[in-house]
């Protein structure tokens, strides 16, 4: 019994930092744009992939009107959320 509460507590505490984490602001550069898969990749800047900053991230777009937004080389904060099992900008700021 001890140990399933500590498993739900864990659990539960892994889900809590999991949903903080999804609504951190990233922020990073437009490295291409494709609409025919909805995409858009970015490579990400400061402390967030230290060991590979270097590749682009695709991230899924929410809307459409996000790609009118920006353009290759543009720098850019953003928010995104795993749905589906892709990460989906959510909001997207050109900086």
């Amino acid at each position: 019994m001890k140990i399933t509460r500590i498993t739900v507590s864990v659990i539960v505490a892994l889900n809590i930092a999991s949903a903080a984490r999804a609504q951190e602001t990233l922020k990073g550069e437009v490295v291409a744009i494709d609409r025919a898969s909805k995409k858009i990749s970015i490579k990400l800047g400061g402390t967030v992939a230290p060991s590979d900053a270097t590749a682009p991230t695709p991230f899924k777009v929410q809307d459409a009107r996000m790609f009118d937004a920006v353009k290759p080389g543009d720098k850019v904060s953003f928010t995104a959320e795993r749905e589906d099992g892709l990460m989906t900008i959510k909001n997207l700021t050109k900086e």
